[in-house]
């Protein structure tokens, strides 16, 4: 019989009850309670073994969080975005509802550990996208973050039951079309960028994403005309001030060129608003811009009720 000390004020207990030979089933031991048990020496030994996940996280301690500039289509500090599309599989619901609910309480340890060093936005698809059950929109200096973050949840008990359809990676950069190359134009331009003032906090209930590609066409036309066509797009997004949208870069580093994502608080008006874009001068010039995801801010707790 041996005394055994937790590694912090949680301890993780890793309980071999096998549905299938290699799913484990991991229970998370939680509070005061667990900070000195008496132990048979098998159970002492699975309780000195910390769950793998925390090996990525110690390996992320180097990570410094990243900040939300207040404006993102002016700041010139490069950030990485994210966007991971999980499913549940059909596998998850066979699990008795305590291994659900320690798999739920570790998921929830995952997030609120790697917060430390990532933005992590959490959103539900569930009934909105046959395809997924949620989001996680993560934002990191440096793509390391993503890396370590994501093997970390693989190697959780919940990761075990979740597939990834779709993940965009993209990275933040100033608009190219913001900028003004000649006094008669600076008057209009600077009422445009102030109309572009707007917070992106990823904060409103309703969240909206989707990749697009531009033509070949698009890219051949004068530097100025493709400014004016989007500066005509700025404008008629100004219209709906509820709608907060920010486009990042995937040239050169996904399938797509871009990945465009609004915020709002009404899908009344966004749907509106997207109506009006369609007849911007530059639509013609958009090979393709789906999928289109329509997604619903949740907190962390909030979702893995609902998803899992």
């Amino acid at each position: 019989m041996s005394v055994i000390k937790p590694l912090s004020d949680i301890g993780f207990k890793i309980q071999d009850r096998r549905k299938r030979s290699d799913v484990p089933t991991l229970a998370i031991v939680r509070g005061s309670a667990a900070s000195e048990k008496t132990l048979s020496g098998g159970e002492a030994l699975m309780l000195e073994t910390k769950p793998k996940w925390m090996t990525y996280a110690e390996m992320a301690e180097t990570l410094t969080r990243p900040q939300l500039p207040r404006n993102i289509h002016k700041s010139t500090e490069r950030l990485v975005f994210c966007y991971q599309f999980y499913k549940v599989r059909n596998d998850w619901w066979h699990l008795s509802e305590t291994e659900r609910e320690e798999g739920k309480r570790e998921f929830l340890e995952l997030l609120s550990t790697f917060d430390q060093w990532l933005i992590i936005r959490t959103y539900s698809t569930l009934g909105l996208k046959a395809t997924t059950d949620f989001l996680l929109w993560l934002i990191a200096k440096e793509m390391k973050g993503i890396e370590l973050f994501t093997a970390a949840l693989q190697h959780t008990f919940v990761g075990r039951y979740l597939d990834r359809p779709y993940t965009y990676l993209t990275l933040t950069r100033p608009s190219i079309y913001l900028r003004h190359s000649s006094r008669q134009q600076e008057t209009r331009v600077q009422q445009s960028e102030s109309q572009q003032e707007q917070e992106f906090t990823g904060e409103a209930p309703y969240f909206f994403i989707y990749p697009f590609t531009k033509t070949h066409e698009w890219y051949q036309l004068p530097y100025e005309q493709r400014r004016e066509m989007m500066l005509e797009h700025f404008r008629i997004g100004n219209q709906f001030p509820t709608v907060r949208t920010y486009t990042s870069y995937s040239i050169g580093l996904d399938d797509y060129e871009f990945v465009v994502a609004f915020e709002a608080d009404d899908p009344n008006e966004f749907q509106e608003c997207v109506m009006r874009l369609r007849e911007a001068k530059a639509r013609p010039y958009t090979l393709v811009d789906t999928p289109l995801w329509t997604c619903l801010r949740r907190s962390p707790e909030e979702l893995v009720k609902l998803v899992l």
